[in-house]
């Protein structure tokens, strides 16, 4: 994303005006980290609900307090106590934590997965003739079999198809022209590993607009609308979409002046993105938690970054963020250093150092941290770390994890070697965390 490499220094300290972290029992921890259930809504701080084409500011009104975590202040988190930032890879144990593959399948080299839930993972196939650079298909989960659902993109010729997700109840996909560099975003409803109905187009844009990041979860799609970081629209307005199949449109649930900071994750029913928040103030990103069990998603949970600081990655588990930085800023305190966090507004944090190279996911208090080499199992409760070695012979090629979000059986990737060191295939473990 061409804006994530920005580390401008922010114009003043904002002194008096920044949430400065103090010191707190550890035990608040565990506790945080220990529950994902009861949430409770908090109050709006400075965010911005689309309904249609009609923008709105709203104020929800606070809960009882009834898991003993402050609302949110909507402040910037500048933390600057060293007690407050718990370093997993000195304090925590390394132990064996019982991540294993379950199941590991030879693909097709050149096979690209995606999974957001369910049993199904979205695949980018290489094709069978020379028509169409690649073609969509399907991974199933039982059984490791392929099938392909779509050989040609919806828009014909001179487009290929550029991304694509789904979840048991649709696959949405993104086709790009990349002589002009328009592109559009479709979705189609799925049932049992076949698609359903017709393809629906969600949204386009040319190039001065980013194609859409996108998610899937039940039977719907969300999307973020951004402009590009360089071009003419580079300061239009960013919204946030959700479409269900069935539905003859999108609808906006979300704006940020400005560009989304990370791709949207979504962790049962909670959607997590990170919106430009207190813009009259400065460069500052709020990842955000919403519900999205209501009509109308609301805001349960946020945390502002320090000034000009930009997540790389954020999902919410119902009860803290797991987020990444993936380059060390000067200024933001220990908020600013490169590596993956695990806490809320208020601290403490659990601090992972090495740089990360992917999406988080997690599993109750246990959470899976891709690094350039190796997967890293995390336990907060047990406090205690277990490394997992990437698939033989794909270290430089990479070995990434296809799902998001809550993953109790996440599915990971990897293009590997033959004896003579030339890519030969891809071999995908479903594994247990």
């Amino acid at each position: 994303m061409g804006d994530r490499g920005e580390h401008r220094a922010p114009a003043d300290e904002r002194r008096g005006n920044h949430r400065d972290v103090q010191p707190r029992d550890r035990g608040v921890l565990q506790r945080l980290l220990g529950r994902t259930d009861g949430i409770t809504r908090r109050s709006l701080a400075k965010g911005t609900l689309a309904t249609g084409a009609a923008i709105a500011a709203i104020t929800l009104v606070g809960c009882s307090n009834d898991e003993g975590k402050p609302p949110a202040s909507g402040e910037p988190e500048v933390v600057t106590d060293s007690s407050k930032i718990i370093d997993a890879l000195s304090e925590y144990a390394e132990a064996d934590l019982g991540i294993a593959a379950t199941q590991t399948w030879s693909l097709p080299l050149g096979t690209t997965l995606f999974h957001s839930e369910g049993s199904w993972a979205a695949a980018m196939l290489t094709p069978e003739s020379a028509v169409n650079p690649n073609t969509l298909g399907l991974l199933s989960l039982s059984s490791g079999s392929i099938t392909t659902v779509m050989e040609s993109p919806t828009r014909g010729r001179g487009y290929s198809f550029h991304d694509l997700r789904c979840a048991d109840g649709v696959l949405a996909w993104v086709e790009v022209n990349y002589g002009t560099r328009d592109w559009a975003l479709f979705g189609q409803g799925l049932s049992g590993g076949a698609l359903t109905g017709q393809a629906v187009q969600l949204d386009s844009g040319d190039a001065d607009w980013e194609p859409a990041p996108f998610t899937c979860t039940g039977s719907s799609v969300i999307w973020q609308k951004m402009p590009m970081a360089t071009g003419s629209k580079r300061a239009e307005t960013s919204t946030c979409y959700r479409w269900s199949v069935g539905e003859a449109e999108g609808t906006g649930i979300w704006e940020s002046t400005g560009r989304f900071a990370t791709h949207p994750r979504v962790a049962g029913t909670i959607l997590t993105i990170a919106p430009r928040v207190l813009n009259e103030e400065g460069t500052y990103y709020g990842m955000t938690a919403l519900d999205l069990a209501d009509a109308e998603p609301k805001q349960i949970d946020q945390l502002v970054l320090p000034a000009s600081i930009r997540p790389f990655e954020a999902v919410y588990t119902g009860s803290v963020f797991a987020f990444s930085i993936e380059a060390s800023y000067d200024s933001g305190g220990s908020l600013g250093q490169m590596g993956t966090f695990i806490g809320r507004e208020g601290g403490p944090y659990v601090y992972f150092s090495r740089e990360p190279a992917a999406q988080i996911m997690f599993e109750g208090t246990r959470f899976l941290i891709k690094t350039q080499s190796a997967h890293y199992l995390i336990d907060t409760e047990k406090e205690q770390l277990q490394g997992f070695s990437s698939a033989d012979r794909s270290i430089g090629l990479g070995d990434f994890p296809a799902s998001e979000g809550n993953a109790p059986t996440p599915l990971v990737f990897a293009t590997v070697r033959d004896a003579k060191g030339i890519p030969a295939g891809v071999t995908a473990r479903l594994l247990t965390i």
